[in-house]
């Protein structure tokens, strides 16, 4: 009796695996929220292989990959199919690639705002800095499959010629210095500033807390809404806005502060919003000193509303500024680490939904070296980045062999263990010459469209 018994738990945790591929994660992205959000969004499907939630984990599992081609992700997921049902099927991803086009286009940017958000919860409060939690801003670009469609949405640098160079997308991003993880995140054409995608996606900043960015965001309008809003900043002051210190009040060494008179109305900000601006905004500015091997300035000047020398030190506020650089290594673990750097999908539909995919597994790897941290009582950001994919993606597959919830919860302390071995040596203010060792091949670089080169070709060996 105890046999069939447990036959019985072990087929049904085989159906649970086979209708949820995600279900060792079942913590950090439930298949409630999954399916609840399909239905906000008026997605009605049948249950077919690629159902909202497999094709999901499928498209997870194909950004995490280093072969990220349709064809091994479907391989994967009807592997795994076969073990848990037993299913043979088509190894044709054609069904695939429709189920990931029918995913509503706002699944994903929900469910990587709400993973964001469930490892926000899980800081306490003697994390946070100062009592705030912080949180960092930056741009950056992503180059896109050289598409029709790409090219009329997103087109290339006005430095290329045409047919060859790729589309290029701008995002900026918003990312939890504590945790790592990404907030929000806007994308569009390199015709849009990143103050103006700033601008979609500046509501993320909450009151109580404190962005920080570089000098590209600081304005005057932008600091007043931070303030209206109820949170603090601290940016690097604009190289357009001067500074007299000798008529500044003196707060403590290389410490003032400063009245700064209305600027000009900037063209993103309507009439009506500028008349509402104060005359003058009160702000504190800090000479900071940066002598550290391979920074371009050995002062900066910081702009920032937390006007309290006591409750904030000019030394802390100096510390999480340079702690900005976060932000860039953030960034660097989608593009280089996660191969976000070039997006293949061909129309700005799926480039979206393949953009949105690798923030959410991005988020769920940081949510994961989170755990981790506490499980082994470290830091997390000295956890591998790299290494907790590596460990994730060689784990997960193994998960078709839990025959109980049980173990299901062992492979995830596993999978915990795992990241957690993998620790970053203290290595502050590390400096490398930006020089690549591997020389590339001697071939020429494009200069003309492709159609043209094998003309060329053709006639040169004709």
């Amino acid at each position: 009796m105890g046999k069939r018994r447990r036959g019985r738990r072990a087929t049904q945790m085989r159906k649970k695996l086979a209708d949820n591929p995600g279900l060792l994660f079942g913590g950090i992205l439930p298949a409630q929220e999954v399916e609840q959000t399909c239905r906000l969004l008026g997605h009605v499907w049948r249950e077919r292989i690629f159902t909202p939630l497999v094709t999901l984990w499928t498209f997870l599992s194909q950004v995490l990959n280093a072969d990220s081609a349709c064809k091994a992700a479907v391989a994967r997921v009807l592997s795994f199919l076969s073990v848990t049902r037993g299913l043979v099927a088509s190894h044709d991803p054609s069904a695939y690639c429709k189920a990931r086009k029918r995913l509503p286009a706002g699944l994903l940017p929900h469910l990587t705002r709400h993973v964001a958000g469930g490892l926000a919860a899980k800081v306490e409060p003697h994390h946070l800095w100062h009592g705030h939690r912080v949180k960092l801003v930056d741009g950056s670009s992503v180059a896109l499959w050289d598409s029709r469609k790409n090219q009329a949405k997103y087109p290339q640098p006005s430095c290329q010629k045409p047919g060859c160079g790729f589309p290029v997308a701008r995002i900026v991003g918003i990312f939890d210095l504590l945790t790592g993880a990404l907030v929000d995140l806007a994308m569009g054409s390199l015709k849009v500033a990143e103050t103006t995608l700033f601008h979609a996606i500046c509501r993320a900043v909450h009151a109580g807390e404190v962005l920080v960015g570089d000098r590209n965001f600081c304005s005057y309008a932008d600091i007043v809404r931070f303030q209206r809003q109820g949170a603090d900043v601290v940016f690097r002051l604009h190289s357009k806005r001067k500074v007299d210190f000798r008529k500044a009040q003196r707060l403590g060494r290389r410490d003032y502060l400063v009245e700064w008179p209305k600027c000009r109305r900037p063209l993103w900000l309507s009439k009506e919003d500028y008349q509402a601006l104060p005359a003058t905004l009160t702000v504190r500015v800090l000479r900071v000193r940066c002598r550290v091997p391979g920074w371009r300035a050995d002062e900066i000047l910081l702009v920032t509303t937390l006007l309290d020398p006591k409750a904030y030190p000019a030394c802390d506020i100096g510390e999480v500024f340079l702690r900005r650089w976060n932000v860039e290594t953030d960034f660097d673990h989608l593009k280089t680490t996660m191969n976000m750097e070039f997006l293949r999908t061909r129309s700005p539909e799926m480039v979206e939904r393949e953009l949105w995919a690798h923030l959410l597994a991005y988020n769920l790897i940081r949510t994961l070296m989170w755990d981790a941290a506490v499980h082994r009582r470290v830091p997390p950001m000295t956890l591998s980045f790299k290494g907790s994919i590596q460990e994730m993606v060689a784990l997960w597959p193994f998960s078709v062999v839990a025959s109980r919830e049980r173990d299901l919860t062992d492979f995830y302390e596993a999978l915990l263990r795992g990241i957690g071995f993998h620790r970053i040596p203290h290595r502050p203010y590390r400096s490398e010459p930006r020089v690549r060792k591997r020389r590339p091949k001697n071939y020429p670089v494009m200069g003309a469209p492709r159609h043209e080169c094998r003309k060329g070709h053709a006639s040169m060996h004709a």
